[in-house]
């Protein structure tokens, strides 16, 4: 991946923008299976029903608060097989192109009409920060720190702390 994205358009220094993104099918696999492994909002925001709606036998009343469990739909053993394991490979199809089905299948800004509105700049947001970020820098984990993709659940799951270091990939790009 990061190879991918060292050889992108552009300069070591700078990405074309949106250009490259259907050129770098892993990176968009990895970062809808960040999605999708952390939902790091486990539960939508509250939202509550217009009509009384019958549910697989349940009734449910006109005005009942409704949250979804993003965190469930995103860990469904019968969508994902595997769900505990992170595996970005899920999102690439035969040719190794990012299988956008399956992708759309990752709930993180919740679904319908209610969908957050920010979805898809939110997502090229995701994909230029990473794609800069791995061109420019280098991540090192600390070797004495066992890692784990545990993390500490409340309203948004956060990771525990670690540590890393980030190193410039092309420092001589800001020398003067």
């Amino acid at each position: 991946m990061i190879a991918a994205v060292e050889h992108s358009d552009g300069p070591p220094g700078g990405l074309g923008p949106e250009d490259d993104r259907p050129h770098l099918p892993l990176l968009e696999a990895f970062i809808y299976e960040t999605l999708r492994y952390s939902s790091f909002v486990p539960i939508t925001i509250p939202h509550a029903t217009t009509d009384d709606v019958e549910l697989e036998g349940f009734h449910i009343p006109k005005g009942t608060v409704v949250f979804i469990n993003q965190w469930s739909v995103n860990h469904d053993h019968s969508k994902w097989p595997d769900p505990q394991r992170f595996d970005p490979a899920r999102f690439l199809d035969a040719q190794q192109r990012l299988d956008r089905d399956r992708a759309g299948s990752v709930m993180i800004f919740s679904a319908g009409q209610r969908r957050c509105i920010g979805d898809q700049l939110s997502k090229l947001q995701l994909f230029l920060f990473t794609a800069i970020l791995l061109q420019q820098c280098s991540f090192h984990a600390n070797p004495a720190e066992h890692l784990t993709m545990d993390c500490i659940h409340g309203l948004a799951l956060k990771p525990r702390p670690f540590t890393v270091t980030v190193r410039q990939r092309h420092p001589e790009l800001t020398q003067p």
